[in-house]
């Protein structure tokens, strides 16, 4: 089991076409709900919003391919169609009927591709701050999602024989934000994840979500990175064209937390600190038939930093959904 608030979810595994997938599945309280966290979290990162879900939807949490507790594939697999693919099958043969799914940053690439693929399983979606456009080679290599992957793709190079999780706190300026502390907090999380090896980073001292990234980290793939920096993520998937192909009601999440004194979300070095930039937003927005854009204050994890507005989001979108009567 596993839940908070008194929201309880069972959490499972299933085995479709010799690939298990993990997931957390709430009890029958209405219309199927599919969520599918980003690139190095895990499905419990939604724990803050699963206790007002649960109550008024079927709640199917799902672990992505290469993270948690589902399989992995070899890292030429890793694309937006093969990882695509298992969770159309997940969704065909597990949730059986079409269902609201709600993506974070990859999570939401992948959803997208499957409204775009599969409109018959796809009432409502939910794009919670993709990396829309932003994440295509070249240009994805001047953005900070650019990091992870980097670092996934260096350390398998590498082959330290270390965990990921040490490798990415060694390498990475992930403490920065924290300034000249960030030295001390390094030190201190190499030594704790040496004296607790496999374990998830624990900080205490510092805010909580720190400690919901470090414990999606320990579980992810490095492999999944791989095909980000590499660029072979988007083999045979062109977002543009799923974009203008979904019919169903949308809602787009754009963060808006990091603005530079110009007011765009680029650093002095010309990197994007953000998921999308203005001109993403806009580009998505028309493509997409009648998309509910909402810009929200909050860092990337908004259902973390921001529930209340991220589940006002998803009220609006549920509602619309209702008032279309489901139909894709």
């Amino acid at each position: 089991m596993a839940g908070g608030g008194g929201a309880a979810l069972v959490e499972r595994r299933v085995e479709i076409d010799g690939f298990a997938t993990n997931y957390g599945e709430g009890p029958d309280n209405g219309p199927p709900l599919v969520l599918l966290h980003g690139q190095g979290s895990q499905w419990e990162d939604h724990a803050k919003v699963l206790p007002m879900l649960v109550p008024r939807h079927h709640v199917f949490a799902i672990d992505v391919a290469g993270h948690g507790q589902s399989g992995r594939l070899d890292a030429s697999e890793y694309t937006a169609v093969r990882v695509g693919e298992l969770l159309e099958a997940f969704l065909d043969a597990t949730v059986g009927e079409p269902a609201i799914v709600c993506g974070h940053s990859s999570g939401g690439l992948l959803a997208l591709w499957l409204a775009a693929r599969r409109p018959d399983l796809v009432r409502g979606l939910l794009l919670e701050d993709p990396p829309l456009f932003s994440s295509i080679p070249p240009r994805a290599e001047h953005t900070t999602g650019a990091v992870l992957p980097r670092l996934a793709a260096e350390y398998l190079r590498a082959d330290t024989g270390s965990d990921f999780q040490r490798y990415y706190v060694e390498h990475s300026d992930y403490f920065a934000f924290f300034g000249r502390l960030a030295p001390v907090i390094t030190r201190y999380s190499l030594r704790w994840i040496d004296r607790n090896p496999g374990q998830p980073l624990r900080i205490f001292f510092l805010p909580a979500l720190v400690n919901v990234y470090f414990q999606g980290l320990v579980h992810y793939d490095p492999g999944f990175g791989v095909a980000w920096h590499e660029g072979h993520w988007y083999d045979g998937f062109d977002t543009a064209e799923a974009l203008a192909s979904v019919e169903m009601p949308t809602t787009l999440i754009h963060t808006n937390w990091w603005l530079n004194r110009h007011g765009t979300s680029y650093d002095d070095r010309g990197v994007l600190m953000a998921a999308m930039d203005g001109d993403d937003v806009a580009r998505a927005a028309g493509l997409l038939d009648d998309p509910g854009l909402v810009t929200i204050s909050s860092g990337h994890l908004v259902h973390f930093e921001r529930p209340k507005e991220y589940l006002a989001a998803l009220a609006g979108l549920t509602a619309r959904v209702d008032r279309m009567g489901g139909a894709a």
